[in-house]
């Protein structure tokens, strides 16, 4: 026979004699109360909801439970507000039992410090609570209440039953609501906020295929560093473990891809979850953070202090100002900057190699870059943070990158990397990578030296002889007064006259036909004239994936950091038009171009309607080659040109964006190109083109299982080369 029993915290539950309540974590204080923001116990006005699962939940569903990480458990920190309150019934100096410790919790060292934010995020908001002045609020009304105390405008998101109490707080508008055609989408728009803002995006999904629809965009922005949050609707937790309808383990699935998550099992959870979510999105590599809130808690209500929820003058940005305080405690030793002066000093041929991690340093990089006269390559999401028509720049480095950003690179005897973690695609093979600069640290004159927020990147592909563990700008900052101006004209007139000798170039298709390079380069020319694109416009690109996106880096000098948006870790096709929508919403007087390819254009052209829906005044180029053709060279080179899976069956372009009541124009022969774009780039509002290009193959191309600069640079060379190794992914 089951007995209601009641737990210290005042929250019901159903057990047996037999059933001891389930163990938790220890909290970091004996009183510690996270989100009612005190030590007191629930009065009798304003009861904490009963929501609990049952004992007979447990017990049967075990299984489920552990997939869920727990009883509203983390993977990075202590358990919820139910379990820490909980916690406050065990005697004082009571033994710490093995399985009170989470079993995920060795994996990460970094869990202890939640329980401190928690403090610090705690004690802020206690300061400001009143105890006469409460209100009573849903959880969804204090959630919608939190984003707009985080300055949040608008979310992207997809509806369902889960979700409804939260999706319901939107209808007022004062955050707008963007529809999209599906979750997915709803993810890359709001991943291309963090992208092109520095801020997160917001998601706001329904529970089960609405969740699962997620983890791609999820991976994508782990991946790439981009601060990204998602809130997610839940079966209610009395239903949790039972396979309700459109039920799923939320957090152990979004566990793998993202820097934290967190299962609200109670109202009181939902301000801290915020703040702690916003925090953990911005603080050190930036990332995505996910909330799953079971319906009941979003339906649920409470009374809570209006000074907690209200506007508060230097208050709102108590997250961020958390996750810059906590950027700014990874101070630097004084002898380790002045070693690295010291060797800028004594270097000959240095080179700056920067990543996405800078772009927040963007004009320190550029005055260290001109006061000592290094020349400057950089990834893909770096691409902007030295302005590529400055001499020193060197552009876009790898595996399709600049022939003379990587001759540099293996020439260099100094490599300052800031902000890049030298993944595989601008190495080449690790063995041959930088040899010069291994040799130079040997005689202690050169070598690679590593600046990145994230301790974790340091050796992970190349060993750095000096790792500085710091904010990228904050390092830069103790550099420069440590440095001299200095000239390399020695070394600056041999990088002139590599740029000279291998430029981006192309063969032209013949018959007058256009290539993937003839537009990219004509979007370009295009956008710097005055009568087509107004002087001072600022403008963002977007790509899918594949030949497209490598050649829009390779044929448009960028000028600015975040310019363009796409996916570089994962390389997810079909992110192009939700990015783009992305970049449109949060930068509404920019003109924003997406570039992409065919196939990736096919994965996610349902998005349109959300194109049209909104009037966005997007510019859609479809490079039109009917192939994969990325893959298809792979093929080609790698398995003896036996071409399968890497045709696409297109519908007529033009067709689908008039379906939509989007224009659209077609361009398939050169002398019709600059007219075709700058007719495409003047329409007002959404414009789609459709272009017939050639295929055609990527180059320069780093072959695989070769140094960085054993590089295909010509089709001629093609013919005669010999592929080692693998393919590349």
């Amino acid at each position: 026979m089951l007995s209601t029993l009641r737990h210290p915290a005042g929250r019901a539950c159903c057990a047996t004699n037999a059933v001891r309540p389930r163990p938790v974590r220890p909290s970091p204080r004996s009183d510690f109360f996270p989100l009612s923001l005190s030590s007191r116990q629930p009065t009798a006005t304003a009861p904490a909801p009963a929501i609990l699962p049952s004992a007979t939940c447990f017990a049967r569903h075990t299984r489920s439970w552990h997939q869920y990480g727990g009883c509203g458990s983390t993977h990075r920190g202590f358990g919820s507000a139910a379990a820490a309150a909980t916690h406050r019934g065990r005697e004082e100096g009571a033994p710490l039992e093995d399985n009170d410790i989470h079993e995920h919790i060795g994996r990460d060292l970094l869990s202890y410090r939640q329980a401190y934010d928690r403090i610090v995020i705690t004690d802020s908001l206690e300061r400001i609570v009143d105890d006469f002045n409460k209100v009573t609020m849903t959880g969804g009304q204090i959630v919608h209440r939190m984003l707009r105390n985080k300055g949040v405008e608008y979310v992207f998101g997809y509806s369902g039953g889960a979700v409804l109490p939260l999706v319901d707080c939107f209808y007022d508008e004062k955050i707008k609501f963007f529809l999209q055609c599906n979750e997915q989408c709803t993810g890359h728009s709001a991943a291309a906020v963090g992208k092109s803002t520095g801020k997160p995006g917001v998601v706001v999904v329904t529970s089960g295929p609405g969740l699962t629809n997620l983890i791609t965009p999820l991976q994508d922005a782990l991946m790439d560093g981009v601060p990204m949050v998602v809130l997610s609707g839940q079966v209610p937790t009395t239903a949790m473990g039972t396979d309700a309808f459109q039920e799923c383990p939320a957090t152990a699935l979004t566990k793998p891809c993202t820097k934290w998550n967190f299962l609200a099992q109670d109202i009181e959870s939902l301000p801290w979850a915020l703040e702690h979510a916003f925090k953990t999105a911005m603080s050190g590599r930036k990332g995505p953070v996910h909330v799953d809130l079971p319906k009941n808690v979003s339906a649920g209500t409470a009374q809570i202090p209006i000074s907690l929820i209200a506007p508060r003058m230097g208050q709102n940005d108590l997250a961020y100002n958390l996750a810059e305080r906590e950027n700014a405690k990874l101070k630097v030793e004084p002898e380790k900057m002045q070693r690295v002066a010291d060797l800028i000093a004594r270097a000959e041929r240095p080179v700056m190699y920067v990543g996405h991690g800078a772009s927040e340093a963007w004009r320190e990089v550029r005055e260290l870059a001109i006061k000592c006269d290094i020349p400057t390559t950089t990834t893909v999401h770096g691409m902007g943070i030295f302005d590529e028509l400055h001499p020193l720049s060197l552009h876009m480095l790898g595996m399709h990158g600049s022939a003379y950003a990587n001759y540099a690179i293996q020439n260099a005897d100094l490599i300052l990397a800031i902000g890049s973690r030298f993944d595989d695609r601008t190495t080449g093979v690790i063995s041959k990578y930088a040899p010069r600069a291994r040799a130079a640290a040997v005689k202690g004159e050169g070598g690679i030296v590593h600046i990145d927020i994230e301790a974790r990147q340091f050796g992970k592909c190349v060993e750095p002889n000096l790792a500085i563990h710091s904010d990228c700008r904050n390092a830069l900052l103790q550099l420069l007064p440590l440095v001299s101006e200095q000239t390399r004209s020695e070394w600056v007139a041999q990088i002139q006259k590599w740029k000279q000798k291998f430029p981006f170039s192309w063969i032209p298709a013949p018959e007058g036909r256009i290539k993937t390079q003839d537009v990219c380069d004509g979007i370009y020319r295009a956008t710097r004239k005055p009568d087509v694109v107004p002087e001072g416009k600022d403008v963002i690109y977007c790509t899918g994936v594949g030949n497209h996106q490598m050649m829009t880096a390779q044929f448009i000098r960028w000028r600015r950091p975040r310019q363009m948006i796409t996916s570089g870790g994962l390389g997810t096709m079909g992110s192009g038009l939700p990015f783009s929508i992305g970049a449109q919403v949060s930068h509404p007087d920019s003109l924003v171009i997406l570039i992409d390819g065919d196939g990736s254009f096919n994965m996610t052209h349902v998005d349109l309607a959300s194109v049209r829906r909104y009037n966005l005044p997007i510019k859609i180029a479809i490079m039109n080659d009917g192939k994969q053709q990325m893959v298809a060279v792979w093929q080609k080179l790698f398995f003896n040109g036996r071409m399968l899976a890497t045709d696409n069956t297109n519908p007529d372009y033009v067709m689908l964006a008039n379906s939509h009541g989007v224009p659209a124009v077609r361009c398939s022969h050169v002398s019709d190109l600059d007219k075709t774009i700058a007719e495409w780039l003047s329409t007002e509002g959404p414009c789609l083109a459709d272009f017939r290009v050639v295929p055609d193959i990527c180059l320069p191309m780093v072959q695989p299982g070769r140094a960085l600069d054993e590089m295909l640079l010509n089709p001629e060379q093609l013919e005669n080369a010999k592929m080692e190794g693998l393919a590349p992914s």
